[in-house]
């Protein structure tokens, strides 16, 4: 009997320690980020606190393996409130490589620290966060220039939802311009052919109840000939078009439902 009170007294002290070294990993410091935003970028002492937050940030979402390419990883800091609780939230991103990128939300715990929350996941290298209501508004660039030519630099809005998750709920183009050769989609088309895509848009967040986004976007078409990648002065303008959408943010499903759209002459 006794053995048995001692390997259930044993597997309670380990399990204790589990949890205590979960909850450690969870934690960031507040001095840390202050300390890492009020240094100056060339110093020394900003780099090493830059890399134990990410290490910490990196344990926390089970991102460890990235660990070893801790040197090129980008930090961008935010602060402001997304779970609504009145705490202060602090929003790290890390920009991970080219095309892979990760978001995590932690939440004043204290006086002295940050305690982390959740993560934001399969999106692409970070630009800029924006905070309205419970929403997120994470503005990301794809680049993919080999072979053809295509930038996209979009935001994608999560909504906090109450199961202390973020789901994707909107994403829309705030600049874009792609560019390929026609035969690549056409076989018949010309092989000095070439077609140009752009986008230019504004974007408003509307707080009112319920919530509205009101988008507008131009659209223009180019076509270029030449038998490698055309010069700008290259393309023709072939076609313009403004739309004007307006969306407006149903609580029962939480997600932006399409509620109009129409040219904008």
């Amino acid at each position: 009997m006794k053995k048995v009170i001692y390997v259930l007294i044993l597997l309670i002290i380990a399990n204790a320690f589990s949890i205590s070294v979960r909850s450690y990993n969870n934690v960031i410091p507040k001095s840390t980020v202050e300390n890492y935003i009020a240094i100056p970028d060339d110093s020394v002492q900003k780099q090493n606190l830059k890399k134990d937050i990410i290490k910490s940030i990196l344990n926390a979402t089970g991102y460890s393996k990235w660990e070893e390419y801790i040197d090129y990883i980008d930090l961008k800091i935010y602060k402001g409130n997304v779970i609504p609780n009145g705490k202060e939230n602090i929003v790290f991103a890390l920009n991970l490589s080219k095309d892979t990128a990760l978001v995590a939300v932690y939440e004043q715990m204290n006086d002295l620290s940050y305690y982390y929350k959740n993560k934001i996941t399969n999106i692409v290298p970070v630009k800029d966060i924006k905070f309205f209501k419970n929403f997120l508004i994470i503005e990301q660039i794809l680049d993919e220039r080999v072979g053809a030519f295509l930038i996209d630099n979009f935001i994608q809005i999560f909504y906090y939802d109450d199961d202390n998750t973020f789901k994707s709920v909107l994403k829309k183009s705030v600049n874009y311009e792609e560019a390929y050769k026609a035969i690549w989609i056409d076989k018949n088309a010309p092989d000095n052919l070439w077609n140009k895509t752009t986008l230019t848009s504004s974007v408003d967040y509307l707080d009112e109840d319920p919530i509205k986004i009101l988008y507008i976007a131009t659209t223009t078409n180019y076509k270029g000939l030449s038998p490698n990648f055309p010069k700008v002065e290259d393309f023709k303008k072939e076609s313009e078009k403004t739309e004007k959408y307006l969306y407006v943010w149903d609580a029962i499903d939480k997600s932006f439902k399409l509620q109009e759209k129409s040219d904008v002459n």
